[in-house]
C-alpha cells in the first residue's frame, strides 16, 4: 500500500461522497476503521470527524490518514488485505459527477506532461516520431 495511490483514492472518493455510491464507498473505509482501531485513535478521529467536515476535509488531514493506514498494512497482514480489498472496490465504484482528479505529490517528479483522462477506448499515443533531427 502506498501512501500516494491511498492519498488518491480516499481524496477521489470524499469527492464523490456526494452520491449515494461515494457515500457507502467511505462509510465502508469507516467500518474498516472502526474494527481496526481503538476509540479515541487519530484514525478514528480523522474518519469520524476531520474528513468528513467539508472545513476540515484538507489534504494534510487525507495524507494523515493515508499514512496512518500504509503503516497499519504493514505490520498488519489482514488489516493490509481488508485495505487493498476496499482500495479496488473504491476504484471501481463510480463516486461522482464523471470527473476526473488527478492528485501528484510526495516525493513525485514529472519530467513532461501528465495526463488527465477518464474511459478511453483505444490508444493513446504521447511523443512521437523525431522527424529531421
Amino acid at each position: 500500500m502506498s501512501v500516494p495511490a491511498l492519498v488518491a483514492t480516499i481524496t477521489a472518493v470524499l469527492a464523490g461522497t456526494a452520491s449515494e455510491a461515494g457515500a457507502h464507498v467511505w462509510n465502508s473505509l469507516v467500518d474498516l476503521v472502526r474494527r481496526t482501531f481503538g476509540a479515541g485513535s487519530r484514525e478514528r478521529e480523522l474518519v469520524e470527524s476531520d474528513l468528513t467536515d467539508e472545513e476540515d476535509a484538507d489534504a494534510e488531514s487525507v495524507d494523515d490518514l493515508a499514512r496512518h493506514l500504509a503503516a497499519r498494512a504493514l505490520l498488519d497482514p489482514d488489516f493490509a488485505d481488508a485495505l487493498r480489498s476496499w482500495t479496488t472496490s473504491a476504484q471501481s465504484t463510480p463516486t461522482g459527477d464523471g470527473s476526473v482528479t488527478n492528485i501528484v505529490g510526495g516525493n513525485a517528479r514529472i519530467d513532461g506532461g501528465l495526463l488527465q483522462a477518464r474511459d478511453v477506448h483505444g490508444s493513446i499515443t504521447l511523443g512521437g516520431t523525431d522527424h529531421g533531427r
